[in-house]
């Protein structure tokens, strides 16, 4: 006797269309119920692989659905001809849930739709080549057994008689489930359920045959829900920012069985509709009452929200307007396809047949990539590990890498020559930093024809962009013959980013060069957006400042050991100022975000400051000194400004940082010094130290004062004392002047000893997670200077004043 959960249930409350249905479902176990009372007795003994419903009881189903069944396809057996019904599962989707419309006439075409929904399910069986064994654990016991098959949606294991089998009834899950071969790992499942027990046949053997379903691993899964917009006001004006903007739309259905891409939309607000528009005739894949995915990608967030078919017509269609989207960061608006251009492949060996395999791929991030497959032939299961993989990269060089298959889905293009064409989406676990480079450039020309990597020019023509825009630097100026020799270092070492410290991205059409912007880790963990120029003249409708502050964005982003992102900006800029203090103030989130001011002085080194207070001696700061400093600073200071400065414990002289620069040839570290007090230290001097050329205003090779008593009788002598250590250092290290980040209380007495003033600065530090919503209030501001050609306002505002 069998035992299995391929099972439908059937809830409609006419018996006749009840036989009418398991006609359709013929070898399936169906399960018939009249109401919802009758579905929930079913759904509490067995799990069934799909729920076929009428409408009636569907909304109030979904609670029980979601208890006993929430990973069963549900289906709705909707009349095409009963707007009120139709109008009532729009409703149901619009609140968020999944689930299939299905015409609810029995016949050849509804036996074709229920089995394109169960072919989700299901994969082609392959034997594997050579002994596999499997290992797990359920209801507290382990289990060990021979693996007899495998296909992309699960495994069929053989258990010897003597095993415990009333513990693996169907719907068990098993724990840790991992195959080997030899000892080596072959695959680890994420979700691994029981779907079928039965005896073996005689001429299979002794013992029993477990049929075991797989799901895409969950290790990895997203730990918090995204983030979701629900204010149909604002949906409605983000779809429209989205459209002036021609933005591609897509639609996908539930668990991607198809997807298709429109060219261009348009929004009827008063009828709450969003018309799409195509080329081809794909978008005859819906039909009205279809419950999808709407998704769009716009301001660097992927925005997905569950809407309904309304009505289609040829080369076009419409939706309603979503009355929620759920906002998904990150990996998800990275992913770009590979092209004709830029062509990426993976090559490997399957690890169950050992056959050689070459896939194109379909999109890749440096997270993971996607390729198809043939589900006539090849088995892909969730959690397979592939610990040889090939990428073949555009221009023409190979890296090595492992990954693990994360999930499958059907495809309804790039499939030529494919009997079943799936797709497999794969999570890459270790990636060549040569690799990770091809992939982020591959990214940058993806999102942007007219960006790329700014290490590919000659560091001439970036100097000449920033001579014409006349940004100035105090140790670079344009006067001097030739260019700076520190600068040309610096970007002939780092500018390409394969070590993970620096990148440069230059906006260039015709050409011509437009634009530059470059990042630096300055920090271990903390990435600064700097050197954002846009050559002189009116590009207000090409935004080119925006979409390199948005492109340097997705880059550091990609960094998975960057936590922070920094950016600067001069307070004398009375526009930048404003423009991104508001947006600074509008992402002001405690532990997530900080807003510093400092102010650069400056003092040439060879000046003649006044002798210290001799009573004030200045000592280097030892072991215990930096444990006093670490607990101050902790009980003064904002906790993003010390993680993003690596002013933590460990972390005080920069020494992670220290050793990524020196493998590079360069040089970043950090030396501190104190005044001590008879009661304690009285004040600390904490000195930068970075190869020159790397942050072309040198403020990382400039010092800060902490002060532990800020205003008492003796703070300015301790001020003096500090301050002259500091000077007597950068002479040491080289430099012509020593350069100091004030804080207000620090002004009067550094203008006193004859520092110069070059104005406030302020530091905006923002967690990754922050770094997209900063991005879409950028691209707003844009796009209202866009809207209003005429205003006085915009009428003065080019990307140079955003980039000064």
């Amino acid at each position: 006797m069998t035992v299995t959960t391929r099972a439908v249930l059937v809830v409609h409350p006419e018996v006749e269309r009840r036989m009418q249905l398991r006609a359709v479902l013929a070898g399936y176990e169906v399960l018939e119920a009249a109401n919802r009372q009758e579905a929930v007795e079913f759904l509490a003994r067995t799990t069934p692989v799909l729920v076929l419903t009428h409408p009636e009881p569907f909304p109030r189903l979904l609670k029980d659905l979601e208890r006993y069944a929430p990973r069963a396809i549900r289906a709705v057996l909707c009349p095409r001809d009963n707007p009120r019904t139709h109008h009532g599962l729009v409703d149901v989707a619009a609140a968020g849930h999944m689930f299939f419309t299905l015409e609810d006439e029995p016949g050849p075409a509804l036996r074709r739709a229920v089995l394109e929904l169960l072919e989700l399910r299901e994969s082609e069986r392959r034997t594997p080549q050579g002994l596999l064994e499997a290992r797990f654990t359920a209801d507290g016991t382990a289990f060990r057994s021979e693996l007899l098959d495998v296909g992309t949606g699960g495994l069929g294991l053989r258990l010897e008689p003597s095993v415990r089998i009333e513990r693996l009834t169907p719907g068990t899950v098993l724990e840790g489930l991992q195959v080997f071969r030899a000892g080596a790992l072959v695959l680890r499942a994420g979700h691994a359920t029981v779907r079928l027990v039965r005896p073996l046949r005689a001429q299979e053997g002794h013992g029993f045959h477990l049929g075991v379903s797989l799901e895409r691993p969950t290790e990895h899964g997203r730990s918090t829900p995204a983030p979701l917009l629900q204010d149909a006001v604002r949906i409605r004006g983000l779809l429209r920012r989205a459209v002036r903007a021609g933005v591609g739309f897509g639609l996908r259905t539930h668990e991607g069985n198809r997807l298709v891409d429109f060219a261009s939309a348009e929004v009827l607000p008063e009828a709450s509709r969003l018309v799409l528009r195509e080329q081809s005739q794909s978008g005859a894949l819906f039909h009205p009452g279809d419950v999808v995915q709407l998704c769009l990608d716009f301001g660097g967030v992927c925005h997905v929200g569950t809407t309904a078919v309304l009505a289609v017509e040829p080369h076009q269609l419409e939706v309603a307007l979503p009355r929620s989207l759920s906002l998904h960061h990150r990996r998800n608006s990275l992913r770009f396809r590979s092209t004709a251009e830029r062509p990426f492949a993976v090559s490997f060996s399957s690890p169950f047949t050992g056959e050689a395999l070459y896939r194109p791929l379909l999109d890749l991030h440096t997270g993971g990539f996607a390729f198809p497959f043939d589900a006539g032939h090849e088995v892909f299961p969730p959690g397979l590990v592939l610990d040889e993989v090939t990428l073949h990269l555009p221009d023409g060089t190979r890296s090595r890498c492992r990954a693990q298959v994360q999930d499958t889905g059907q495809l309804t293009d790039d499939g030529a020559g494919m009997g079943r064409p799936r797709r497999c989406g794969v999570r890459i676990l270790e990636l060549a930093p040569e690799a990770r480079t091809a992939i982020l450039d591959a990214f940058i020309k993806a999102r942007c024809s007219d960006a790329r990597d700014g290490s590919e020019l000659a560091f001439s023509d970036i100097w000449d962009l920033f001579r014409a825009a006349e940004v100035r630097f105090p140790d670079y100026p344009f006067h001097d013959d030739g260019i700076h020799d520190a600068l040309l270092a610096g970007h002939q070492k780092l500018g390409n980013g394969t070590h993970g410290l620096s990148k440069t991205i230059v906006y260039q059409r015709d050409g011509r060069l437009y634009g530059h912007i470059s990042g630096l880790r300055i920090y271990s963990r903390t990435w600064l957006s700097q050197h954002l120029v846009v050559r002189p003249g009116y590009h207000r409708h090409e935004s080119i400042s925006q979409e390199l502050v948005a492109l340097a964005a997705d880059y550091a982003e990609s960094l998975e050991d960057v936590e922070y992102l920094r950016a600067l900006w001069r307070c004398r800029n009375r526009w930048t100022s404003r423009i991104y203090g508001a947006i600074a103030s509008r992402l002001e989130r405690p532990g997530l975000s900080c807003l510093h001011a400092f102010t650069p002085c400056r003092l040439p080194v060879d000046a003649a400051l006044p002798p210290p207070r001799a009573d004030l001696r200045v000592r280097p700061a030892g072991t215990s000194d930096l444990r006093w400093l670490e607990q101050y600073l902790r009980e003064t200071q904002d906790v993003v400004r010390l993680r993003s400065s690596d002013l933590v414990e460990g972390e005080m002289s920069l020494g992670t940082l220290g050793g990524r620069y020196t493998d590079a040839g360069l040089r970043r570290a950090r030396s501190i010094a104190m005044v001590e007090g008879r009661n304690g230290p009285q004040g600390f001097v904490l000195m930068e130290d970075s190869s020159p050329g790397l942050f072309w205003a040198e403020w990382y090779n400039a010092f800060s004062l902490v002060m532990v008593e800020a205003d008492a009788a003796e703070a300015d002598a301790v001020r003096h004392a500090l301050v002259t250590h500091a000077v007597a250092d950068s002479a040491r290290r080289g430099r012509s002047t020593a350069e100091v980040l004030a804080t207000d209380a620090d002004l009067p007495a550094l203008e006193g000893l004859g520092f110069h003033n070059l104005g406030k600065v302020m530091e905006f530090t923002a967690h990754r997670r922050l770094v997209r919503d900063w991005n879409a209030y950028l691209l707003a501001v844009f796009e209202r200077l866009a809207a209003n050609p005429r205003g006085t306002t915009a009428a003065r505002v080019d990307d140079k004043d955003i980039a000064a």
